[in-house]
């Protein structure tokens, strides 16, 4: 996972920020990172559920052979659920 950090493509804005880099794989790996701006272990946790859901439900339009890092800030789980989507889905869209 080192790798992902020192060798990575970034997709994204910020609440939202994807790390990329291919890992060779037929399969492609998730990390859920909530940055520090989290105070909480609540608020980190509530980021990665959501972060999981949404890669969960979009699983089908994310490519194979990836290793993927997803970056939030706080402010990210603040949002509407149809306005993360929406940020997801449009980091999403830059993918290599």
């Amino acid at each position: 996972m080192q790798e992902l950090f020192r060798q990575n493509r970034k997709m994204g804005k910020p609440p939202l920020r994807w790390l990329v880099r291919k890992n060779g794989q037929p399969f492609a790996s998730f990390l859920f990172c909530p940055d520090k701006t989290h105070k909480t272990a609540v608020l980190r946790n509530r980021s990665k559920r959501i972060l999981r859901e949404l890669v969960r439900k979009n699983l089908s339009l994310i490519p194979v052979g990836f290793d993927c890092a997803l970056l939030v800030q706080v402010g990210f789980a603040k949002l509407s659920k149809e306005d993360r989507e929406v940020l997801f889905l449009s980091a999403l869209k830059q993918f290599p």
